[in-house]
C-alpha cells in the first residue's frame, strides 16, 4: 500500500511537470484557450440574462462578441495615445532622474565613501525602454491572437447547451450531474471572483486618478489605469502600482515633500481601504485560496505566460480547486489549496450531490 502511494505521488509530480512544460512551450496557443474560457465565465451570466428576454443565442452571442471586440478596441487608442503622451516626456523625466539620484546619491553615499555616481553611472533609460518594450510585447502578442480568442470563445459559447445533453449520454446519471454542477459551481465561483474584482479595480482607478489629478501629478489617468489593470494581479500588481506612483512624485515634485507626502498617503489609502478591507468582506470566502498559494500561483504562472499569465493566475487556480473539491481523490488537494478557514456555506454542488436521489 505505501508503495502504491510512493508511485501514484511520484507519478503526479511527473504529471504536473509534464503540463508545466506544455503550457510553457506551447503558450502560443494555451493562452488564447485560457483567456477564451475565462472570458465564458464572465460573459455566461449576460447570455443567460439576454435568453430570459428570448433573444436568440446566435444574436446574443453576437452581442457579446461586439461587446468584447468594442473594449479592447478602445483598450488599444487608450493604451497607444498613453504611451505616445508618456514617450514625449520621458526624455524630461530622464534628465530629471538623472539628475535626482546624483543628488540624493552624494547624500546616501559620503559616508560610506563610494562614489556618488555609482547609480547615475547606469543606463536608466535603456532598463525603463526594455521594461516598456517587454508589456507592449507582450500586449501586441494579446491583440494578435484576438481573432483566435474569439474563434475559442464563440465555439465556447455555442457549445453550451448542448455540453449538459452530451455528458448525460456520455456518462452515468449520478456522474453526468456531477459534472453539470462543478461547472456550475466553477460558472458563479470565477463570475463572482471577476465581478467583484472589476468593480473594485474600477473603483481604485477612479479614485487614484482624481487625487492625483486635486494634487497635480502628470499622467494621472495613465495611473488610474495602471491602478485598474494591476489590482487584477494580487498584492504584486497593488503593490507595483503604488511604488511607481510615489516614485513619480518624487520625480516631479522634489524637494517639495508635501505633495510628495499627499501623493503617497493617498495612494496607500485607497489601496489598503479598497483592497485589503472592502475587497475581502465583498469576496467573502468563496475563492477560500491560501495567501501563500495566490504568491507562489501569480510568480508560477508569471514565468510560465508572463503578464497575462499573472492576470489568469487566481482564475486558474480557483477552476482548480473547485474541480479537486468534487473529486473524492483529489479532496486532500483541495483542503491544501484552501486558506484552513472553514467555510459557513457547503458548495452548491456538495448540497445538490447529497441531496439528488441519484446519489443515494
Amino acid at each position: 500500500m505505501n508503495t502504491e502511494k510512493v508511485m501514484a505521488t511520484c507519478l503526479g509530480i511527473l504529471t504536473v511537470i509534464v503540463v508545466g512544460a506544455v503550457l510553457k512551450f506551447a503558450q502560443a496557443a494555451m493562452i488564447p484557450l485560457a483567456i477564451a474560457i475565462i472570458l465564458f465565465f464572465v460573459f455566461t451570466p449576460l447570455l443567460a440574462l439576454m435568453e430570459k428576454f428570448r433573444i436568440h443565442r446566435i444574436i446574443a452571442i453576437t452581442v457579446v462578441i461586439v461587446i468584447f471586440f468594442g473594449f479592447f478596441y478602445l483598450f488599444g487608442l487608450f493604451i497607444y495615445a498613453s504611451v505616445k503622451s508618456f514617450i514625449i516626456q520621458l526624455p524630461k523625466y530622464q534628465a530629471r532622474f538623472t539628475t535626482l539620484l546624483i543628488e540624493v546619491s552624494r547624500e546616501l553615499f559620503e559616508r560610506f565613501d563610494v562614489s556618488p555616481t555609482v547609480l547615475a553611472e547606469i543606463n536608466w533609460g535603456r532598463t525603463l525602454q526594455n521594461s516598456l518594450l517587454s508589456v507592449s510585447g507582450s500586449l501586441m502578442s494579446l491583440l494578435g491572437n484576438l481573432v483566435m480568442i474569439t474563434l475559442f470563445l464563440i465555439f465556447l459559447l455555442l457549445e453550451q447547451n448542448r455540453f449538459q445533453i452530451k455528458v448525460r449520454k456520455a456518462f452515468h446519471i449520478s456522474m453526468s450531474d456531477r459534472i453539470y454542477f462543478i461547472m456550475k459551481h466553477i460558472n458563479e465561483q470565477i463570475g463572482r471572483y471577476l465581478s467583484i474584482k472589476f468593480i473594485i479595480s474600477l473603483a481604485t482607478g477612479i479614485l487614484i486618478y482624481l487625487s492625483l489629478t486635486i494634487v497635480g501629478l502628470d499622467f494621472p489617468i495613465i495611473w488610474g489605469s495602471l491602478a485598474f489593470f494591476l489590482n487584477f494581479i494580487p498584492n504584486i500588481g497593488s503593490s507595483f502600482m503604488v511604488i511607481v506612483i510615489i516614485i513619480m512624485s518624487f520625480l516631479q515634485f522634489y524637494p517639495d515633500m508635501r505633495p510628495i507626502l499627499l501623493v503617497s498617503t493617498s495612494v496607500i489609502a485607497i489601496q489598503v481601504t479598497l483592497g485589503n478591507i472592502i475587497d475581502p468582506r465583498l469576496q467573502g470566502r468563496r475563492l477560500n485560496l491560501s495567501p501563500f498559494l495566490i504568491l507562489v500561483s501569480l510568480l508560477v504562472w508569471g514565468w510560465l505566460w508572463g503578464i497575462v499569465g499573472m492576470f489568469l493566475a487566481v482564475p486558474i487556480m480557483a477552476i482548480i480547486k473547485i474541480i479537486c473539491e468534487n473529486i473524492p481523490a483529489l479532496r486532500s488537494i483541495a483542503i491544501l489549496m484552501g486558506s484552513g478557514q472553514e467555510v459557513r456555506n457547503p458548495p452548491e454542488t456538495a448540497q445538490v450531490m447529497l441531496n439528488s436521489p441519484q446519489s443515494k
